[in-house]
């Protein structure tokens, strides 16, 4: 029994450091260049750990094919390593995802940088409204392409992404999806008209999530929206919250209840150029939801559509979500494993319980690798998981705990 818990404390001590260094192997890949459609010779390549800031974890150039090596090293195949090709003054990232055997290939497309706007498009548009307490809370996302051809990203200093917002609104701010679909936060320049503002971030080929975030007062039960973009429209969708307010709009349908959110919905499609999202909205806001993205940042995930669906987790809910999760696994596994001793079925039951809680442990770590968990908050909860798997482990018997580690090779 003794050797058995040790095995397993053995691994245990594996997930409960994180930068601890287990594998040896090596992480490689490719750059090539989208624009030339080459390889990208003598191109610096940074390897980045984002654990308490960005870590600068080893640095490699390119060949004259293109290729790239970091040294070998004690990577630890648990951790979440980034890899980054600066060029023209934009940042081009990918993840590192290692294989079974320790290694990693990584491959990264860089573009040419043109401050000259290629065509842009909005391929869909989603304007979130929530009222609550006399104020609207609005947020807009943008499906923007740059259809420029060939590829070239679009970085010009006065600004990428242009729009208008309508009278009364407070000052916004921005983001567009990153890696992950972590919202980044960009920087806005005012334009010469009031309400008027562009993106002074780097629109790249293909899709960028654009997030347009302001609030608006609501005192007089009465919103007016008018925001407009100089680029064509393919489609809208407009949520509104509480559903009870009323909508009045030339431009947008109804369309039915929004599964995801409750709000009622609203749609428009074949808007063009120099669209204007128009909408009236009227009626008591008291005992509504709370308005969209009021507290936290948005977590973006865009869709095939690609309509972008957007939560608002605050860490609080993710780490009251962990811990809840972990007290249902306690609470609902372990009498019934006692309750049916040492048979195939308790093993099974065994094995889903044990790797439930590393489950736990592996996706906080997700999470706090993505930048979504404070660190003070990260070691708390995961002293927290690895003391209740502790516990969980020594109370097992010894035939679950040498099937276990048998099975899944912790004896290593």
């Amino acid at each position: 029994m003794r050797r058995v818990v040790v095995f397993l404390a053995a691994g245990l001590v594996g997930l409960s450091s994180p930068a601890v260094l287990r594998a040896q192997g090596t992480i490689h890949g490719v750059v090539a260049n989208g624009t030339t459609g080459r390889p990208q010779p003598n191109q610096e390549v940074v390897l980045l750990l984002p654990r308490g800031g960005m870590q600068r974890v080893a640095a490699a150039t390119t060949d004259a094919n293109g290729r790239f090596a970091f040294p070998a090293a004690n990577f630890d195949p648990a951790s979440f390593y980034l890899v980054r090709a600066p060029y023209q003054g934009v940042d081009y990232n990918a993840p590192a995802h290692f294989e079974a055997d320790g290694n990693a290939s990584v491959n990264i497309t860089l573009y040419e940088a043109s401050a000259a706007a290629p065509p842009l498009r909005i391929q869909s548009a989603r304007v979130v409204v929530g009222v609550q307490d006399k104020k609207a809370r609005v947020q807009e996302m943008f499906a923007v392409r740059n259809e420029s051809n060939p590829p070239r990203s679009y970085r010009d200093p006065n600004g990428t992404f242009r729009f208008r917002l309508s009278d009364g609104a407070a000052q916004p701010s921005a983001a567009v999806a990153g890696l992950m679909n972590m919202p980044l936060p960009q920087p806005l320049k005012p334009g010469k008209a009031p309400g008027e503002y562009s993106l002074a971030g780097v629109l790249k080929p293909g899709l960028t999530v654009v997030i347009v975030s302001y609030d608006a007062d609501y005192s007089s039960n009465q919103l007016v929206l008018g925001d407009s973009i100089p680029y064509p429209l393919d489609s809208a969708e407009l949520l509104i919250s509480p559903p009870a307010l009323e909508v009045a709009s030339s431009l947008f349908k109804p369309a039915g209840t929004d599964s995801e959110t409750g709000s009622r919905r609203y749609v428009a499609a074949g808007l063009g150029a120099e669209a204007r999202l128009e909408a009236r909205l009227s009626g008591e806001a008291e005992g509504g939801e709370p308005a969209p993205a009021e507290t936290g940042e948005p977590q973006i995930k865009v869709l095939p559509n690609p309509v972008t669906r957007l939560a608002v987790p605050s860490l609080a809910c993710v780490l009251l979500l962990l811990g809840w999760a972990l007290g249902v696994c306690l609470a609902k596994e372990w009498p019934r494993l006692k309750e049916r001793g040492g048979s195939g079925s308790a093993e099974k039951e065994f094995e889903a319980t044990v790797g439930s809680l590393f489950d736990c442990l592996a996706d906080l770590d997700e999470l706090f690798a993505a930048g979504k968990v404070a660190e003070k908050h990260y070691w708390k909860e995961r002293l927290d998981l690895k003391a209740r798997l502790t516990t969980s482990l020594k109370k097992a018997p010894t035939s679950l705990l040498e099937s276990y580690a048998i099975r899944h090779k912790l004896s290593r």
